[in-house]
C-alpha cells in the first residue's frame, strides 16, 4: 500500500496551453506563432528559468529578446499573458481531493517556473491540500534528475516504494 500520491502540476493538476500565450506574443512579435514556440520552449531558455537559474525579470528580458517582442511590450503585460498558460484541469484537482481523502499523503514534484507556480498557489486546493511542493526553479535540477526526487523523499521521511508518482511524461 501507497502511503503518499506525488501528482506532476503541468497536464495533471492544471492543463497547459501554452498556444494562449502565442497567440498575444504575436501580436508583439515580427516572429510567426511557430517562430515563437521554438524560440520560447524548445532550447535552453525554459530549462534553464525552470531550473531557477534566473529570475522572471531575466527571463522576460531574454524570452523577449528570444520571441522578438516588441519594446512596447512590457513585462506586467507579459505575465499576464504568461500566467495563461496555467488552466484549471478539474480531473486533477478531484484526484488530488480523492487521495487526500483515502488518507494518503500528497505531495507535487514538478518542473515549474516561478510564474507558472504563482498560479499553482493562487488555487486554494492546490496550494493546501499538498503537504509539501517541490519544484524543479526552487530546487535547481529538473526532472528526471535524481536530486530533485531525493528532496522530496528526505522532506518527507519516505522511501520510494511508500510513493505513487502521477505524470503525463511516462519516463518519469
Amino acid at each position: 500500500m501507497y502511503k503518499a500520491v506525488v501528482f506532476d502540476y503541468g497536464n495533471v493538476l492544471c492543463t497547459i496551453d501554452r498556444d494562449s500565450f502565442v497567440r498575444k506574443a504575436t501580436l508583439h512579435s515580427t516572429l510567426s506563432p511557430e517562430a515563437i514556440r521554438i524560440a520560447l520552449w524548445d532550447g535552453k531558455l525554459e530549462l534553464d528559468y525552470e531550473s531557477g537559474k534566473f529570475d522572471s525579470r531575466k527571463y522576460f528580458a531574454l524570452a523577449r529578446e528570444a520571441a522578438h517582442l516588441d519594446e512596447d511590450y512590457g513585462f506586467d503585460q507579459f505575465v499576464e499573458d504568461y500566467r495563461q498558460i496555467i488552466q484549471p484541469n478539474p480531473d486533477g484537482e478531484r484526484g488530488l481531493s480523492v487521495a487526500r481523502d483515502l488518507g494518503a499523503r500528497t505531495f507535487v514534484l514538478s518542473n515549474t517556473s516561478f510564474l507558472h507556480a504563482r498560479e499553482l498557489f493562487s488555487n486554494e486546493l492546490l496550494a493546501s491540500i499538498p503537504e509539501l511542493h517541490i519544484l524543479s526553479y526552487k530546487v535547481g535540477v529538473m526532472k528526471p534528475h535524481p536530486r530533485i526526487w531525493l528532496k522530496l523523499l528526505e522532506y518527507a521521511h519516505l522511501e520510494p516504494e511508500d510513493c505513487l508518482y502521477i505524470d503525463d511524461v511516462s519516463e518519469y
